[in-house]
C-alpha cells in the first residue's frame, strides 16, 4: 500500500472520528401547559428505568451530594439565563418552575419537561425559555454520574429582576 493511499485512509478515519465526536443529541424539551398529553405518557414511560435521585428513599447515604447537585444545575440555569439576556416579561418578583430532569449516566441532559407556574409568562416567553434550555444542555450537565440513567425532579424559584 502506497503512503499516498494510507495517508488518505487516515485523513477518512480522522474526519470520521471528529464528526462523531461532534455529534450531540439533542434534548427533548417538553411545556407542561402546551402538551400535557405528551408530558404525561412520556414522562411516565422515563420514570419506569429514570429513579428520581431526590427522593432520599433512592439516594439514602448520597442525598446531600444529590442535593448540591441539584442547587448548582438551578444556580447554573440562572446564569445561563442572565448572561443570555432572558427576560420573563412579568411583574412577579419570583417565577416558580416545576421540573423533570432525565439525566443519562455521566450528566448529560436527555429529556427536560417543565410547568412554569407564574400564569402571566407568556407562551413566547416559555418558548424563548425551552430553547434556552435546549442550548443551556448543548454544555452544561449536573454535577454528579451514576451507572445508569437517572431523573431529578422538583420546583424551583429563579429571582425575576
Amino acid at each position: 500500500m502506497s503512503a499516498k493511499h494510507l495517508l488518505s485512509i487516515l485523513m477518512l478515519c480522522l474526519i470520521g472520528f471528529k464528526a462523531n465526536s461532534q455529534k450531540q443529541e439533542v434534548i427533548q424539551v417538553f411545556d407542561f401547559n402546551k402538551q400535557p398529553e405528551i408530558v404525561k405518557t412520556k414522562s411516565s414511560e422515563l420514570d419506569k428505568d429514570h429513579p428520581n435521585l431526590l427522593n432520599p428513599e433512592i439516594s439514602k447515604s448520597e442525598i446531600t451530594k444529590v442535593r448540591e447537585s441539584w442547587i448548582k444545575l438551578h444556580q447554573n440555569i440562572g446564569k445561563y439565563l442572565e448572561a443570555n439576556g432572558f427576560k420573563w416579561e412579568v411583574d412577579d418578583p419570583e417565577i416558580m418552575i416545576l421540573h423533570k430532569f432525565y439525566f443519562e449516566p455521566n450528566g448529560t441532559i436527555k429529556t427536560y419537561f417543565f410547568r412554569v407556574f407564574n400564569e402571566e409568562v407568556s407562551n413566547d416567553q416559555r418558548e424563548a425559555y425551552a430553547e434556552l434550555i435546549t442550548d443551556f444542555a448543548k454544555t452544561h450537565r449536573i454535577a454528579i454520574t451514576k451507572d445508569s440513567q437517572f431523573a431529578q425532579c422538583g420546583k424551583s424559584k429563579y429571582v425575576n429582576p
